[in-house]
């Protein structure tokens, strides 16, 4: 048996947990194979447009775009191919197509005809998990049910009735076509049984077949029943949607999973080895959708339950063990850091980070939830929150989140704030200046204004995309599995969902942060400088204007060391945000959220901003998260964070990045974890929305720039998700390396 067992955790078990991520391995044969061929193999699936596109000719002039799209759909699960490769107990293959040749070919065709049919997608798409408590409750014929019911239960004499009736059809044929999905593979595995030359491998491939020919229809059993039909939806949405994984995930699995193994286990059926074994390919498989890359899929786990209660249990102890066997990119482990877990997954979370992944990193539960009530949420349903993929908010099973759209950058504010509403670049010695700001008081108030500007733009932007998309894009597989849709008779891209959200994010707060402050130092306090100096050194981009850069660099308080006034000054302008994004109602009728996330665009936009006057130079990253720039002088981790509590995290369910740099040997010992449970507890009791760590050394990370073949497992932390390092930039990874290393 490779994984704990399951049920209560043992004092004998707690000790063994204590060398979570200190060993490597684990894996059985098969999975070691199933891992070695995704990570050679997995790519894209191109021909899923080629076989959509195909479907798209055939129906021309059909009336209906839900029509198509499901009859589209349909297509692909009919004709994809399927394969059940040597030991591979969790079946449904997503598919690699290398465009090489004639497929490079077909498939720029294919993008040409879609592209023209306006079937690409126009802002954020994915990023949340189907609702798989219904799933499994109900089964796919349950829900087919729901849908036929809900059709003939239409009074079609009412305005929406027609509109609602083309919905239930479009969503019928979708989902009966992942059911044809699921019976190729019952039928693959049939007839591989009959010839296997493995009695033993033949009897899998048998019980294979019996799995996909009960779930097609039927709600599972059992959890390998469960797992499967979990992991075949989630499949089926992610090819409904593009050729990758779209950011769609697999949710809460520790909470809907666990009446299955509990069952099971109580019944003294469950087979171990065998959960464990799904559980490692499931993990495995998530890596399948694309190649290496820069994206993420995330589970959630622990949490609360619905009635306020710890949701922690035995299957989010199995998550970290099976991060910890499978090691691989995807999926991603977020904790949901509550007060009430207990202190042994609180210890068992932070040594997962022993092995160097960066996993887990944790999320403030009592503030998310809180923030989500704001809005009219339930807390039986804010409980559900879940990171979208970084750091952004949706709720499993019920919303569209419309995550980090659009991305807006504070520093190009503070720069037309500076420059009476142009930007340095635009600027020159014949334009007005009759409005150009003199003192720090006048900046401070242009500024607010170009906040309040930028935040409209952003959201005029989002509406506008929110409209486009819904004349387009349609999901009808997709609507089958989020609440609101079918009891609404409205797909997701309708606004369909019980919730609806549109998430802007602001970029480079610190950069804007620490500029003010240099201003207020040497403008207004020191009479040092006048804001004309800093307007030319800005054009000139700092050159020949060493002395004041030194003195913003070198002189003036940073963001982040619990200076008082500064972290006023950081709360005002992480307010003024928020206030200028809150209020607002998005295209189909929900809130819009604020957000601070990043993402990558803290560096690849950066030579698109001017230089800034906190002394960045263009084309310098800005600031990559909340917390202090790279490169500042810091008093360390408390510090920070007491800079971080004085805005409300609450209001920022858009998403808020903190990057936390800790030693490579910080959790070496026992004491080491220990104090990182501490850490954290004090951080979601100061109000701390996220938390993420790193841990390489900086002699790692340079090895790995002088040798990028032989670090292709190595994850560092950017903008609320993991990335391969050696993926990045070299200017990134510089700046990876410069983060101060924090002891514990």
């Amino acid at each position: 048996m490779r994984g704990i067992t399951w049920g209560t955790i043992t004092p004998q078990e707690e000790r063994r947990l204590a060398t979570l991520a200190t060993t490597v391995g684990g894996l059985s044969d098969a999975s070691q194979r199933l891992k070695e061929t995704v990570l050679a193999e997995a790519c894209l699936f191109h021909e899923r447009n080629i076989l959509m596109a195909e479907s798209f000719r055939e129906t021309e002039g059909e009336p209906s775009r839900q029509m198509r799209v499901a009859k589209a759909t349909a297509h692909v699960f009919r004709h994809m191919p399927v394969q059940i490769r040597d030991g591979e107990v969790l079946v449904g293959y997503h598919p690699s197509s290398r465009l090489e040749g004639q497929m490079l070919e077909r498939h720029k065709e294919a993008e040409r005809y879609l592209h023209g049919e306006n079937w690409h997608g126009f802002g954020s798409e994915g990023h949340l998990a189907p609702d798989y408590p219904k799933i499994l409750c109900v089964g796919l014929a349950g829900i087919g049910r729901e849908i036929e019911e809900r059709k003939r239960a239409l009074d079609m004499t009412q305005p929406q009735a027609p509109a609602r009736e083309v919905f239930y059809s479009a969503a019928a044929v979708s989902l009966q076509g992942l059911q044809v999905l699921i019976r190729r593979y019952a039928d693959l595995a049939r007839e591989m049984a009959v010839a296997a030359p493995d009695p033993a491998w033949a009897e899998e491939l048998s019980r294979i077949a019996a799995v996909c020919d009960h779930i097609a229809a039927e709600p599972p059993r059992d959890f390998r029943e469960a797992i499967q039909l979990a992991w075949f939806v989630w499949l089926g949405v992610a090819i409904e949607n593009g050729a990758g994984h779209c950011c769609f995930g697999p949710g809460r699995m520790d909470q809907y999973l666990l009446p299955y193994c509990a069952a099971e286990r109580d019944a003294g059926t469950l087979d171990q080895a065998m959960a464990d074994e799904l559980l490692d390919q499931l993990f495995i498989k998530t890596n399948e959708f694309d190649g290496r890359e820069m994206s993420a899929v995330i589970i959630g786990v622990a949490g609360r339950k619905p009635d306020g209660t710890d949701a922690t249990n035995e299957l989010s102890y199995a998550m970290l063990e099976t991060a910890n066997r499978v090691q691989m990119y995807f999926p991603g482990l977020d904790i949901a850091w509550h007060k009430d877990i207990s202190p042994q997954f609180k210890r068992a979370a932070c040594r997962l980070l022993r092995n160097g992944k960066n996993q887990p990193s944790v999320f403030n539960d009592e503030v998310i939830v809180r923030g989500l009530m704001r809005y009219g949420v339930p807390f039986e349903h804010a409980v559900d929150h879940l990171p979208s993929t970084c750091t952004e908010t949706s709720i499993a099973g019920r919303c569209n989140p419309w995550v980090a759209f659009p991305y807006v950058s504070l520093p190009l504010a503070l720069n037309k704030a500076l420059f009476g509403g142009k930007s340095a670049l635009e600027w020159t010695n014949d334009s007005a200046s009759t409005d150009l700001p003199q003192n720090y008081e006048q900046l401070r108030q242009a500024l607010h204004r170009e906040i309040s500007a930028i935040a409209n733009d952003a959201i005029a932007f989002g509406l506008r995309c929110q409209m486009q998309e819904s004349w387009h894009r349609p999901f009808p597989l997709l609507s089958c599995f989020i609440e609101g849709c079918l009891e609404q008779g409205k797909d997701i891209g309708h606004g369909g969902a019980l919730y609806n959200f549109l998430q802007p994010e602001a970029v480079g707060t610190t950069n804007v942060v620490d500029a003010m402050a240099a201003i207020k130092v040497l403008v207004d306090e020191q009479n040092r400088y006048t804001l004309d100096d800093f307007r030319q050194a800005l054009r000139d981009d700092w050159e020949g204007h060493d002395q004041l850069r030194r003195a913003v660099l070198e002189e003036c308080p940073k963001h982040g060391n619990d200076v008082p006034w500064v972290n006023d000054l950081f709360a005002e302008i992480g307010g003024t945000w928020c206030s200028a994004i809150e209020g607002h109602v998005n295209y189909y009728g929900g809130p819009v959220f604020p957000g601070f996330l990043g993402w990558v665009i803290w560096y690849i936009e950066a030579g698109n901003v001017p230089a800034t006057p906190d002394g960045r130079r263009k084309g310098e990253p800005m600031a990559n998260s909340i917390g202090p720039r790279t490169g500042i002088k810091t008093k360390g981790i408390p510090a920070m964070m007491l800079s971080l509590s004085k805005l409300d995290h609450s209001r920022g369910l858009g998403g808020i990045v903190t990057n936390v740099r800790l030693q490579a040997e910080a959790l070496r010992e026992e004491a080491g974890v220990e104090r990182l449970v501490g850490l954290i507890d004090a951080c979601m009791e100061l109000g701390i929305y996220h938390m993420q760590f790193d841990l390489a050394s900086s002699e790692k990370l340079r090895d790995a720039q002088a040798h990028p073949e032989g670090y292709n497992d190595l994850f560092v932390r950017i903008g609320g998700y993991l990335v391969p390092f050696t993926l990045l930039p070299r200017f990134v990874q510089d700046e990876v390396i410069a983060r101060t290393e924090m002891g514990l």
